[in-house]
């Protein structure tokens, strides 16, 4: 018998240094349904393996707003030019510089020393590359935030947030379109659903565009107990997890971890809340819109007067 769950969203927050590798562990273990592994020092020797693996987009859950001097404009804009997610804002005299754990090894890669300096002086040693040498800064570089600057900032490009979606399969293929966010998704090729660990059976989504108790739900229900039949079938054969999961249908549950910056956010939401979007996509964004404005995150005041309507909608389904 299959189990059937609703969607769920869940901000993952961070706002701490010493909450860094907890919160990638966090997100990463998502992957592999391997959260019952976290203990109170298991995260460096998961970093230290998916930083060994080269799996770097899992650290991309963690982003960092620096302060340094405005005489280092030019050289955060040609930074800004060759690796991924640096974004800056401009003062008189001074500069915020934000980016994730990857950027900053992006940058250290390059052979700039600066934010490896940092983070041996702050217990992030583990984020640093051993081979770089040169500093491309002058003056003091000092955090000024973690994930975000504060709840009532305007500064979009700076500052990120992290979700925990339940969703399904048709759902993610179309978040995951959205290029300029980060994800760690459950993973149905290493998952064995006929394992105990997942109660020997498919998690399954409930669908928002059929209706319980109509013949079209009926029909689509005995689709999904007989996919699991076929599934754990499979299994009993011998398949792999990879092997099996192509008989899984788009309504099969999914833990996905999303990371994008609120500028992204934003984009995201005017496409994704919109009538034009996928039901099943519409509820669960209008669900993170929705917990973004209760959190006290003022600039999505006005998307969320924009689709009240739409999320009162879906609260009566």
């Amino acid at each position: 018998m299959v189990k059937i769950v609703e969607s769920f969203v869940e901000i993952y927050p961070l706002n701490s240094i010493e909450n860094i590798k907890k919160h990638i562990e966090r997100c990463g273990r998502t992957c592999y349904k391997s959260e019952d592994k976290i203990t109170d020092t298991s995260a460096e020797q998961f970093v230290e393996g998916i930083l060994k693996s080269g799996h770097e987009s899992v650290i991309e859950h963690a982003n960092l707003i620096f302060k340094t001097g405005s005489e280092n404009l030019e050289k955060i804009k040609e930074l800004a030019s060759k690796v991924k997610g640096l974004n800056y804002l401009q003062f008189a005299t001074e500069l915020l510089v934000s980016g994730n754990m990857r950027t900053f090894r992006d940058i250290s890669r390059l052979g700039y020393n600066d934010f490896d300096t940092w983070f041996r002086q702050n217990g992030l040693e583990v984020f640093a590359n051993q081979d770089s040498s040169a500093l491309c800064l002058v003056g003091e570089l000092s955090l000024k935030g973690i994930q975000y600057l504060d709840k009532v900032s305007q500064d979009d490009d700076l500052n990120n947030i992290t979700v925990h979606m339940i969703t399904n399969l048709s759902c993610y293929k179309d978040i995951t379109r959205h290029r300029l966010a980060s994800f760690s998704i459950e993973s149905t090729r290493f998952c064995n659903y006929s394992k105990g660990k997942y109660g020997s059976e498919l998690t399954i989504l409930k669908p928002v565009n059929l209706d319980e108790g109509t013949p079209e739900y009926a029909e689509w229900l005995a689709c999904m107990q007989d996919t699991e039949k076929h599934y754990m079938k499979m299994c009993e054969l011998g398949c792999r997890a990879d092997q099996s999961r192509l008989c899984l249908p788009h309504s099969i549950k999914a833990d996905v971890i999303m990371t994008a910056n609120v500028k992204e956010w934003k984009h995201i939401f005017n496409l994704r809340c919109d009538k034009a979007a996928h039901p099943d996509v519409r509820k669960v964004m209008l669900s993170a819109l929705e917990l973004f404005y209760n959190e006290g995150y003022t600039t999505f005041n006005d998307l969320y007067a924009k689709f009240l309507p739409d999320i009162e909608e879906f609260r009566r389904k």
